[in-house]
């Protein structure tokens, strides 16, 4: 094309619908006509239906019965029995890949195990989602999760600090599409992290991908802050914690309330309060096992708020008018972001250590004097989450998100919760935005689309929460 020529280049076609997998009766693929097991069983059924009344056997049924006895037959044992057995060689490679990512981040970090035993059933979700990972190295059998009947403390020593740009992580030159951090972030942190992630590999332009890498670092930096105020509320409230300590999460806590009750919580509230996490009292673990090395950095390397900082003032950049014009622009825009961003989801890998559960059930065994509890594991871009059985010492609530924390489940509440939004007309994962200062509701956010709800008994909890730091 001419460098005079006015008219503009012209747009790449759209690229086809992704494949969803099992998202038809929990059997079949999303576009049907993209499933071979569909027209399998499609094909089956027309060919019973055409050749019964076609036959010149006679029998002693009419012919309309015959018929859909023939086509119930045909589609159930060599269409639906098959589209079975797929859903369960499907279910057994989606946990070999929920395994590997999880065991490679923490091999040489001490033991840490989700007590858990996954339930496998006709009715279960289909835990069908992320690609699989790029191969690791095999962990050692001390680094492997194993089942436990109770949950223990947990430990966690953090990974190597991540390269620094122009390391493994391309320096932001390697494709969303293809970028191993990516792929693996999407396979074993919490949800709402994965999903966004998810949304920036599969956004299909330079824009879309622009507009999904800062919405996905607002994510990362929400889900690390809340899940480490639930810590912090949790030592805050626990009466035979050390009293400094005591202190330290009262005056952070009052911090995040100020911010829940001006403005609301923005980016900046999340980073601004993240950064405050740095001074901590002796001997204080910090809220997060393994925060505090990715809090610091390494030399040459900034820590992950740093990281954040810097994705927050292109977010704002944004905001203020200096928005990418044209596909050249935002791909060179995402480009530089990417050193960040796949920076602080590499550092980020200290989530894997507290997974969030959403409760399902809670039933007390009298006989051990313990819980039995089933709950779905909030991990990875799937929003069917994988069944899980756990046997704790204390009741937790059901339909609450939990953060399995080294100490065992935290409740997420009233940080994040899972409500109803009116506008999808179905349940979403949401965070706390703001609330009023002396009464009112409390309005959510969900990480999905910014959707807003009104959560009026979430109002009071957040209100509840220290307004100064403890006193000593």
């Amino acid at each position: 094309m001419n460098s005079s020529d006015p008219r503009p280049f012209p747009a790449a076609p759209p690229l086809p619908a992704p494949k969803r997998l099992n998202t038809v009766l929990r059997l079949y693929d999303g576009p049907l006509y993209r499933d071979w097991a569909f027209w399998m069983t499609f094909g089956w059924g027309a060919l019973a239906a055409a050749s019964i009344p076609a036959s010149t056997e006679p029998s002693q049924l009419p012919v309309w019965l015959d018929t859909l006895l023939a086509v119930v037959i045909m589609v159930t044992v060599f269409g639906l029995l098959p589209t079975w057995v797929r859903l369960l060689v499907r279910r057994w490679l989606w946990r070999r890949r929920q395994t590997r990512p999880a065991a490679s981040a923490l091999a040489g970090a001490g033991a840490f195990a989700v007590r858990s035993v996954p339930v496998t059933g006709a009715g279960e979700a289909t835990p069908a989602g992320p690609p699989a990972p790029a191969p690791s190295p095999a962990p050692s059998a001390a680094a492997t999760p194993a089942p436990m009947p109770s949950p223990a403390p947990a430990t966690y020593s953090p990974s190597p600090a991540p390269p620094a740009p122009g390391g493994s992580f391309g320096g932001g030159h390697e494709s969303v599409h293809s970028c191993d951090v990516l792929t693996r972030a999407r396979g074993t942190l919490p949800h709402p992290v994965a999903r966004a992630v998810r949304t920036l590999q599969l956004a299909p332009t330079a824009k879309e991908q622009y507009d999904a890498l800062l919405d996905a670092a607002e994510t990362l930096a929400i889900t690390i802050s809340v899940t480490a105020a639930a810590l912090l509320r949790a030592a805050y409230e626990d009466d035979a914690a050390d009293e400094d300590r005591r202190r330290y999460a009262g005056a952070r806590l009052a911090e995040l309330r100020k911010g829940f009750v001006e403005r609301g919580a923005m980016f900046g509230t999340w980073t601004t309060w993240l950064g405050r996490l740095g001074p901590l009292p002796a001997n204080s673990p910090g809220p997060l096992p393994g925060f505090l090395p990715a809090l610091a950095g390494s030399p040459g390397s900034p820590g992950i708020v740093d990281d954040l900082n810097s994705l927050r003032g292109e977010r704002n950049r944004a905001a203020h008018g200096d928005k990418p014009k044209s596909e050249p622009e935002s791909a060179l825009r995402v480009r530089e972001c990417r050193i960040a961003f796949d920076r602080a989801l590499g550092r980020a890998r200290f989530l894997v250590a507290t997974p969030w559960l959403l409760t399902v059930s809670c039933t007390y065994q009298h006989r051990s004097h313990d819980f039995h509890v089933i709950a779905r594991d909030a991990t990875g871009d799937h929003p069917d989450f994988e069944r899980r059985i756990f046997t704790w010492e204390r009741p937790v609530e059901n339909d609450m998100f939990y953060v399995h924390g080294p100490a065992g489940p935290v409740p997420l509440s009233p940080f994040v919760a899972n409500s109803f939004c009116e506008q999808c007309r179905q349940t979403e994962v949401c965070y706390t935005y703001r609330t009023a200062k002396n009464e009112g509701p409390a309005t959510l956010k969900s990480f999905g689309r910014g959707h807003e709800i009104k959560v009026p008994v979430l109002g009071a909890d957040i209100r509840s929460l220290p307004v100064r730091p403890a006193a000593g």
